[in-house]
């Protein structure tokens, strides 16, 4: 069944075996590029610049907002959990007007930055990332945790602010990739 909130044909770039929900919205689909082999599930929100590589999963209620001045972008393998915001753009809330539909001299003070999630990069349900956000390559986010600062490669993080709590086994992570890439050639 086609989406009932936007045409897909008008995504900038779409590639082989994408499923998107019919309920996923996607406010700005001419802003959005998507490789091989990506699920967004139902009830997700888009809008922002969006750029995802192959074998990515949106989960279910997950936000990625920002604006179109904004970006957000995902490495392969990489994971959103449910009901997951991804915010490149977000507002103080101290003085000001706490909308976008205000011209930028009545709002407060607004935080605005590109948001990447590297390869391998897990973040898990109802945790938030902020603005200038960099999860770099195999790090991962712990369930109800805010993410404003990068994480180190290969460590897991949670809490609000996250923290690093662990270490992800990388050589085990980059051995099954290559295992599974070889199988899928052949």
């Amino acid at each position: 069944m086609d989406n009932i909130f936007f045409d897909t044909n008008l995504l900038k770039k779409c590639g082989k075996n994408v499923i998107i929900g019919k309920t996923a919205r996607i406010r700005y689909p001419e802003l959005v590029e998507l490789g091989d082999n990506i699920i967004i599930d139902d009830f997700c929100y888009i809008s922002t610049s969006l750029k995802i590589s192959s074998y990515v999963h949106i989960s279910s209620g997950c936000k990625i907002i920002g604006g179109k001045d904004c970006s957000v972008s995902f490495g392969k393998y990489s994971t959103l959990s449910p009901n997951v915001v991804i915010a490149a753009g977000s507002d103080d809330y101290y003085g000001g007007i706490a909308t976008p539909l205000v011209p930028e001299k009545y709002k407060g003070r607004v935080q605005r930055g590109d948001i990447e999630i590297n390869e391998h990069c897990v973040v898990g349900s109802n945790s938030t990332l902020l603005p200038n956000v960099n999860m770099r390559l195999g790090s991962v986010l712990g369930a109800q945790s805010l993410l404003n600062t990068s994480p180190e490669a290969w460590s897991v993080y949670a809490g609000s602010p996250a923290s690093k709590i662990g270490v992800r086994d990388q050589k085990k992570i980059l051995d099954l990739q290559r295992s599974f890439e070889e199988e899928k050639n052949d």
